[in-house]
């Protein structure tokens, strides 16, 4: 008895769970997805860790040659040859132009070589008098620029690189002025040379927490994720609603289903707002009480509010659909998390784009997750604006919209 008691039991259980199909393909499918991207997303990092691909490969470079020399162009053909950066060639913008570009983040760094560039290499090089008043006063050879997002490790190797390069063509020009000296020529005096390289990074360095930090990802990256996560709660809700008909008794009310159903995304919106000022207290105020970074929110507050209305309307936009297209709660749950969950890992949530291979970097695009990270982080880390947004805020609208009239359209004809 005891053994077909246990034997029942296990049937029992074995035909519950092969029931379960959305359970059933959550458990298979979510790991992998998981394996699939996340995999492919670091495979930059790991292998830059192993030393089979450079750990600055992808580094966006473009470069303002002001002097038009041939030593300026003899240096940027040196820069060029730099395998390990995506450089931008035949441009060569102002440098105010490329300083603009750098600040968006469109180039990781920006190279700019100064008019006289050519005659300042010479007067190195062969000991003349330099123009500039002492050697503590003379500028220097180029100037780097850094991008708000720039990892710092890619910044460090990037001007090394550059400073290599530059005491090469000085080398180089050097001992050409050298083999062209007369017999009984004084040699030039030695003298202390000043760094080659000015660093100008296009965000403020001096405010704390201005560089990229883990905190300016994760917090408006969590928050994304949050705000979109809310597909779950209104979707059970929704379908609970209609399946014990208060949606069609409401209906006798002469409610229109538009108003029924803005009446529960309000409630929502609300919710996700709460959302957005607790997860920002947190990056403010929890996480430096425990030992990490303060969160500094910066950019024009009007905007950050404009960008939270904006994912928020989005993320309920489609939470509706998903409700609308589900037939049971079941069905709404794994269609929620796992959408959100691709969603994420795809969109930056998960794994930094900027670690992200040019191919996953240009797949992520497609993520709404990814234009609200996008947006957030151009206001937190650029201190930008309204305008900056608009790109953000237009997508995240449009998909918003489209959602809620396709599940407006559902929503009549279920009726």
């Amino acid at each position: 008895m005891k053994r077909s008691g246990f034997l029942a039991s296990l049937v029992k259980e074995a035909r519950l769970l092969l029931r379960d199909v959305h359970g059933l393909a959550l458990l298979f499918l979510m790991p992998t997805i998981f394996i699939l991207v996340m995999s492919l997303a670091l495979q930059d990092v790991f292998a830059a860790r192993a030393g089979s691909r450079p750990a600055s490969a992808g580094v966006k470079v473009e470069i303002s040659d002001a002097d038009g020399t041939d030593a300026s162009r003899e240096l940027a053909r040196r820069l060029t040859s730099l395998k390990a950066f995506a450089w931008t060639t035949n441009a060569n913008p102002p440098r105010e132009m490329l300083a603009k570009t750098v600040k968006a983040g469109t180039q990781t760094f920006g190279i700019v070589i100064p008019a006289g560039y050519g005659k300042q290499l010479v007067k190195s090089a062969t000991g003349e008098a330099l123009s500039a008043p002492s050697e503590a006063t003379r500028p220097a050879d180029v100037e780097v620029l850094v991008a708000p997002d720039a990892e710092k490790r890619s910044e460090i190797i990037f001007t090394a690189a550059v400073r290599s390069l530059l005491g090469a063509q000085r080398m180089d020009t050097a001992l050409a002025a050298f083999s062209q000296r007369k017999p009984g020529d004084a040699a030039p005096p030695p003298r202390e040379e000043a760094d080659p390289v000015h660093v100008t990074y296009t965000y403020d360095a001096a405010v704390a927490g201005a560089s990229p930090s883990a905190v300016q990802q994760n917090v408006p990256a969590w928050l994304v994720f949050s705000i979109f996560f809310v597909a779950v709660p209104f979707s059970q809700t929704f379908i609970r609603e209609r399946d014990l008909g208060t949606q069609r008794r409401l209906r006798t009310t002469n409610l229109s289903a538009a108003s029924q159903i803005f009446g529960k995304l309000i409630p929502y919106y609300g919710v996700n707002q709460v959302q957005i000022v607790l997860m920002f207290l947190i990056g403010m105020f929890a996480v430096p009480a425990l030992g990490g970074e303060a969160l500094q929110v910066r950019g024009d507050p009007f905007a950050l509010a404009l960008m939270g209305a904006a994912v928020s309307f989005a993320a309920l936009g489609l939470a509706l659909l998903i409700a609308s297209i589900a037939r049971t709660t079941e069905q709404a749950s794994m269609m929620s998390a796992l959408g959100n969950i691709i969603l994420g890992a795809f969109g930056g949530i998960m794994v930094p784009r900027f670690v992200m291979p040019e191919s996953m970097r240009a797949l992520s695009g497609f993520s709404p997750m990814a234009w609200g990270l996008d947006g957030f982080l151009e206001l937190l880390l650029h201190g930008g604006g309204v305008g900056d947004i608009l790109p953000e805020v237009a997508k995240l609208g449009a998909l918003g919209l489209v959602a809620i009239a396709i599940a407006l359209a559902l929503h009549r004809r279920q009726e």
